[in-house]
């Protein structure tokens, strides 16, 4: 079975999920994100971990929350305003595995080749947000640049783990575009796919066509998606 990530987007310290990036499209499912946790009928063995708010002002600010995650033996990739080496350092040391860069490590070369130096390409996964024929960068507020050949570059910098997420999809529960991963498949390294995902069988559907992992927010948060089922707990 494909490796399922469940996504944790926090804004405002509240479990939330957006539609299509959308911040004024919010939806709030739990004030207390560990109180969530504590309630599914199994432990998460790892969880995707977004600061909404980090990532749209460009720093991380759920460190408690992170270093708490963690004491309860979650493996975590955590994304949402590492823009810093000393970001990033902060991060692995707050026991998160991977930490998720966006923004900076997509627009500025030098960073992203520092940090691939320095924390290695099992500890950094790059983050491509996309809408039509462009990332989306800055809490998915501006335009970057095209993401296939930006992710040629950066994996001639070392970088081995990609995470993408077709925005058009994401929080609709419309099930995947098969044109769209069948297409990200075909690309070097270990692709992680987000948005639309709805069911069991989406899953499969990625994994069939050669995908590595798979976030999932929405369908787990709103049931249509059994956590036991995928993740074995």
């Amino acid at each position: 079975m494909i490796e399922v990530w469940p996504a944790l987007d926090i804004f405002s310290g509240q479990a939330v999920r957006l539609r299509q990036g959308l911040y004024d499209q919010m939806t709030i499912y739990h004030q207390d994100p560990l109180h969530l946790l504590d309630e599914l009928p199994c432990p998460l063995p790892r969880v995707h971990l977004i600061d909404l708010q980090g990532a749209r002002n460009g720093q991380f600010s759920e460190w408690s929350l992170l270093k708490t995650l963690s004491g309860r033996g979650l493996h975590i990739e955590v994304g949402g305003g590492f823009r810093t080496l000393e970001a990033i350092a902060l991060g692995l040391d707050h026991g998160a595995q991977r930490i998720i860069l966006g923004s900076q490590a997509i627009t500025n070369e030098q960073f992203a080749a520092q940090a691939i130096r320095r924390f290695g390409p099992d500890h950094l996964v790059l983050s491509l947000d996309i809408a039509g024929e462009h990332t989306r960068i800055h809490g998915w507020q501006e335009d970057g640049p095209k993401p296939d050949l930006l992710w040629q570059q950066r994996f001639a910098l070392g970088y081995r783990l990609l995470n993408v997420t077709d925005i058009s999809r994401d929080g609709t529960l419309q099930g995947v575009d098969d044109a769209f991963w069948r297409e990200w498949a075909k690309v070097p390294g270990n692709v992680g796919a987000g948005g639309g995902i709805l069911s069991l069988a989406d899953l499969i559907q990625l994994e069939d066509l050669g995908i590595s992992r798979a976030v999932v927010g929405k369908a787990w948060l709103s049931g249509s998606i059994n956590l036991k089922d995928v993740l074995g707990c």
